[in-house]
């Protein structure tokens, strides 16, 4: 194979289209980078933000179902407390009861 016979400014011209082709693809490829890294961002600012809503809507659900749960829970509470307070009135009752049929059958 024999070399080319090319002069410097021939083979300058040969190749100037193709450095600025290879330039503005470059160009093109970093303008899509940008893009892509701007549009990646905004999906993560999206999910971020649909992460946030979720997060305060399970809140807010386990919140109001605690308060559905502790509802009933303190009305039984409250009525066991009325319980215990009739029962330890009704001990009282019975022990002063015993101490007056006591006192009763000493005399």
């Amino acid at each position: 194979m024999q070399p080319l016979d090319i002069d410097e400014k021939d083979f300058e011209q040969f190749l100037l289209p193709v450095i600025n082709w290879l330039r503005e693809d470059i160009a093109s490829l970093i303008r899509e980078y940008g893009r892509a890294y701007l549009r990646t961002r905004s999906k993560l600012w999206e999910m971020n933000n649909m992460l946030i809503q979720i997060k305060t809507q399970v809140e807010a659900s386990e919140e109001s179902t605690l308060n559905q749960v502790q509802h009933p829970m303190l009305e039984l509470c409250e009525k066991a407390e009325e319980k215990a307070k009739e029962m330890a009135k009704m001990a009282e009752m019975l022990v002063e009861l015993v101490w007056r049929i006591e006192r009763s059958e000493s005399s």
